[in-house]
């Protein structure tokens, strides 16, 4: 049976673990769009939404960088619901903006308290885990929040685990003092603290080790997540011409 502190420890773990999942990312797709002389029409698919996010469209141009997106109207913002074909309009002659002759993404990103819902890194978060669990957790949502209490719940189990192996080596050399051979009593219960302290230090080991999986093993399946979001880009070439206009989404 785990000792009682890293019982708490690893109790909290699972409470910092369980508040990340439940906080989980609005899932976006199936981005398409459509164009007339002033305005642009964004069609989407919400798959899933977090209750505190709110969407806003980020418009990246080829010459320009980023565009000033500011007249936007339709399925966007806060209190959204999931489901598919949703529209949202940018009104972008009346932000001044031309598109013409050049190539426009188009993103549509979710907004919470944590920061902009972009995409955290990718799976190779993991090996700062490896090295620190917590730290890849951190990257890989973008957010610090609790995580720390993971680091700290880790350091905490290593370190209450050394001591205890101290304190069983302590104990174990007592028991084999020569002045103890000719008092079994006490030689026993020198013999018997340095079984409990090091059974204390295994029990620590494996929390530690514990600790240590679960979080690397989340920040590699949450980095291949992020991963595979930043792999959907939503590409549209549009010319304000007799020019038909051509929008595709490319997903690898």
């Amino acid at each position: 049976m785990l000792p009682f502190v890293p019982k708490c420890l690893i109790t909290l773990l699972l409470f910092v673990t369980l508040a990340t999942a439940s906080r989980a990312q609005s899932i976006i797709t199936n981005i398409r769009t459509d164009y007339t002389a002033d305005r642009m029409k964004i069609t989407y698919d919400l798959e899933k939404v977090n209750p505190e996010d709110s969407l806003f469209i980020k418009v990246e141009s080829r010459m320009k960088g980023t565009l000033p997106v500011k007249t936007v109207t339709g399925e966007v913002g806060k209190n959204m619901t999931a489901g598919t074909n949703k529209v949202i309009y940018w009104d972008y002659k009346l932000d001044g903006i031309k598109i013409t002759d050049h190539q426009v993404r188009v993103h549509i990103l979710a907004l919470n308290s944590g920061g902009i819902g972009e995409p955290g890194r990718g799976p190779a978060s993991a090996l700062a885990s490896l090295v620190l669990p917590g730290v890849g957790n951190m990257l890989v949502n973008r957010k610090i929040g609790l995580r720390p209490l993971i680091s700290v719940s880790y350091l905490g189990l290593i370190a209450y685990g050394l001591s205890q192996r101290t304190k069983g080596n302590e104990q174990f050399a007592l028991y084999n003092l020569p002045e103890f051979q000719y008092n079994p009593e006490a030689a026993e219960t020198h013999y018997q603290q340095a079984n409990q302290h090091r059974r204390q230090f295994y029990y620590a080991a494996q929390g530690a080790v514990l600790i240590l999986a679960a979080d690397v093993i989340y920040s590699a399946v949450k980095g291949t997540q992020n991963a595979r979001k930043r792999s959907q880009s939503q590409i549209s070439l549009h010319y304000i011409s007799n020019t038909p206009a051509l929008a595709y989404q490319l997903t690898f």
